[in-house]
């Protein structure tokens, strides 16, 4: 099976907007909220702390502590984006892409998304780069894509090297080259990304840009599935890990098995120390 994955990571970056004028401040409630979240209220509103309002904007997007609420994570992402807080700048773009708490804003989108990236955020990179790859406000074109994620890729950020190593998997922007795609899916996989790691896993089952392995191309696959992707990649995932343990005798399904739980082990401890590689937001699959 030909299969292509792209995740955006990070967010849709969307632009300032005086929308979030006609939005006012809501206090969190005591009846659901956090004395960590009643602190960083305190200090967004009488500090105007943008490190303060960019995490209870977070908070108010993901209902960390409060009830969620994307119109007030907007009125928070905004104020924070205003002074200069560049992740912010980053998480109004999930907003505007989804038209959550503001109108649905491709343009805006990309205002933000190239101000993120120009301040060096690579979630900003590669969210620019998602837009040209489907293009959303823009003319669809590879060709930038790549260009957009080979300008960050010395940053070694997993998401952005899982990106560009499927577009040399294809050959979109870039002159096809599968022992390159594989190089980059595995400096993803080593972080414990687990879109690459599946994508590692079928090139190593298919022998594609390198020795074929179908034992560690399982491996692969079970251990990123046991440590957590995306639900929309989920089937995918599955229906990769069924087709390789067909072609495996009993004795090389055990083997993968007991690589897989290391590898997960290994994952798990990495993530427990902090050491947390991104999870894609916003998972968006071709075939």
């Amino acid at each position: 099976m030909n299969m292509r994955v792209w995740l955006a990571t990070g967010l849709l970056l969307g632009g300032t907007s005086l929308a979030s004028a006609s939005i006012q401040p809501s206090e969190p409630s005591d009846a659901d909220t956090s004395d960590v979240t009643i602190q960083l209220y305190e200090a967004a509103t009488r500090n105007h702390d943008p490190g303060a309002m960019y995490e209870l904007g977070v908070a108010f997007d993901e209902g960390l502590g409060v009830t969620a609420d994307p119109q007030q994570a907007f009125y928070w992402f905004t104020r924070a984006a205003q002074r200069g807080e560049v992740e912010a700048m980053n998480r109004l773009g999930v907003l505007y892409a989804e038209g959550r708490g503001v109108r649905r804003d491709y343009s805006a989108a990309l205002d933000w998304y190239r101000r993120a990236a120009s301040h060096g955020s690579d979630n900003g990179v590669s969210n620019l780069a998602t837009m040209y790859f489907y293009g959303l406000g823009v003319q669809r074109s590879y060709t930038e894509a790549a260009t957009l994620l080979s300008s960050a890729l010395a940053h070694g950020d997993p998401d952005i090297q899982n990106k560009l190593a499927t577009l040399y998997d294809e050959g979109m922007g870039v002159k096809q080259d599968h022992a390159r795609a594989r190089e980059l899916f595995t400096d993803a996989a080593a972080q414990g990304y687990g879109p690459a790691m599946v994508n590692l896993g079928r090139m190593y089952a298919a022998g594609s840009g390198g020795k074929q392995d179908a034992v560690g191309g399982y491996a692969l696959i079970r251990a990123a599935l046991a440590t957590g992707i995306p639900d929309s990649m989920s089937d995918i995932a599955i229906g990769e890990l069924r087709n390789i343990s067909n072609q495996l005798r009993d004795e090389q399904l055990a083997r993968g098995k007991a690589l897989s739980e290391e590898l997960s082990a290994a994952i798990e401890a990495r993530n427990s120390s902090g050491a947390v590689a991104p999870e894609p937001s916003a998972p968006l699959v071709w075939e």
